[in-house]
């Protein structure tokens, strides 16, 4: 699916282009724009409303006389107004390992408890419970209330066993939510663990595909880690490769909360398989992604699968694209966007030429160098985790100084906005001192770090939104 050169010339009729500074939107006729409009595009904030509720964002920040480009994309996603939250084909994967006896235990069972109190009639549970071994508690169902009664019934029954079998869980957690059709269904496995893999399937790389292969049939995966015991490196990687979300909690009782806030998300969810496809123009010599997100290389450029957008949440993706330095064009190519509802219609591609801005608007090109500065700390946190876990502190500890100082020299140049500035700068001291803490100690700082470079590193980073047009 979507693997293949897209013709652009096929939609020639619905392409637009608009160069502002340092933005770009599409409008599909652009007669109908009224001075108000044309204000905001000559501050570099011009936006669309979209049949389907879905719009992009375009930024672009120009930097070695036009011989790079960064173009940061953003895809927001709303609800219909009114409109029924969809259904959800949901499979809960709960760790019964002994390490999970006590409050773990009591507070996963709590959680799903809660959990079945938000679903209703319309949505599909399955609740899988493993050790060495996996076994379904209840399900799959439509929880009905009755049914609710019986998963309860089924829940209060749960105790501990021995063994940590996470491929058998992913597995059969798969397999439930594929056996059955909800119509306009978001499909989610959520796995809850508090170790590492013990039984069956232990390496990293065998697992990750593992996640790949079932997310091809449609299942997305969630992964949360309690305590200090699972491997944060694991699961985060696992929820990449699975188009989920990854949670780190500290404590038993923050259980209940991260399921109320990964059900939040899927309720909210307003596009599904969204995916960006920049066609460059000829004089464009290599386009990079830097969000770590899953792409292929097409015959005439790059696509990159976004996957699910949620409302009020956009998804981000930053490229760098470098240009022929001799090249007197402006055109840089060509950015398609697709999705569909989260009832499976397929909604209109927006295509957006791209063109370097005749001029840059200075708050919008620190947006760009923003999410740069973003995810090199992400990175550069991550680097310095696995520097410091194989003995070497002073490497890991160079690692930090190094970015700190890039950091600080955007911000000295005002090239980024003060407020990201200081909670980088935070960050980065924070990690520093974790690398020279006890084990204990720099694992659970590591943890907590783990899970914001995930929601970084994917483009999921809390952005401020661009305003939209008023009726």
């Amino acid at each position: 699916m979507g693997c293949q050169p897209v013709d652009v010339t096929k939609h020639r009729d619905r392409l637009d282009t608009e160069v502002v500074a340092g933005a770009h939107d599409t409008h599909r006729d652009l007669s109908t724009i009224g001075d108000k409009d044309a204000a905001k595009r000559r501050h570099g904030a011009t936006i669309t409303r979209y049949a389907g509720g879905v719009r992009v964002e375009l930024l672009a920040d120009v930097g070695q006389e036009g011989a790079v480009v960064y173009v940061l994309a953003r895809v927001v996603a709303e609800s219909e107004a009114g409109a029924d939250r969809p259904p959800v084909n949901l499979a809960l994967a709960i760790d019964r390992s002994s390490s999970m006896r006590g409050p773990r235990i009591r507070q996963a069972l709590r959680a799903a408890s809660e959990l079945l109190g938000r679903l209703g009639a319309t949505d599909r549970l399955t609740i899988i419970a493993f050790d060495s071994g996996v076994r379904t508690v209840f399900g799959p169902e439509q929880l009905t209330d009755d049914n609710r009664e019986v998963a309860l019934s089924a829940l209060a029954e749960l105790d501990t066993g021995v063994g940590t079998n996470l491929a058998a869980a992913v597995r059969k957690g798969a397999e439930a939510i594929a056996s059955g059709f909800v119509r306009g269904a978001v499909s989610r496995l959520i796995l809850l663990t508090d170790g590492q893999p013990s039984v069956g399937v232990t390496d990293t790389s065998r697992l990750c595909r593992l996640v790949e292969k079932e997310h091809e049939r449609g299942v997305s995966l969630t992964t949360m880690g309690v305590g200090e015991g699972f491997e944060d490196g694991l699961l985060s990687e696992m929820a990449r490769r699975g188009r989920g979300g990854f949670h780190y909690l500290a404590a038993a009782a923050d259980i209940p909360a991260a399921f109320g806030r990964e059900l939040d998300g899927v309720f909210a969810i307003a596009a599904t398989e969204t995916q960006l496809k920049i066609l460059p123009h000829a004089d464009v010599v290599s386009v990079d992604l830097l969000h770590r997100l899953p792409s292929r290389v097409l015959e005439d450029g790059l696509q990159v699968d976004i996957g699910e957008v949620a409302s009020g949440a956009p998804r981000q993706v930053l490229m760098k694209l470098v240009r022929n330095p001799l090249s007197e064009s402006r055109n840089l190519g060509t950015v398609m966007v697709t999705h569909k509802s989260p009832s499976g219609e397929t909604g209109d591609p927006h295509l957006i030429g791209l063109e370097i801005p005749s001029s840059i608007d200075p708050a919008l090109a620190r947006e760009v160098q923003d999410e740069r500065l973003r995810l090199a700390v992400a990175t550069a946190v991550d680097t310095a985790w696995a520097r410091r876990a194989s003995g070497d502190s002073a490497q890991a500890l160079e690692t930090l100084v190094k970015i700190r100082e890039r950091v600080l020299e955007a911000g000295d140049k005002k090239k980024a906005s003060a407020e990201v500035i200081e909670a980088l700068v935070a960050d980065m001291a924070a990690a520093e001192e974790a690398v020279q803490k006890s084990a204990a100690e720099r694992a659970r700082l590591r943890k907590n770090m783990r899970e914001q470079s995930h929601v970084t590193l994917v483009g999921r980073s809390v952005v401020s939104r661009l305003p939209r047009d008023e009726d």
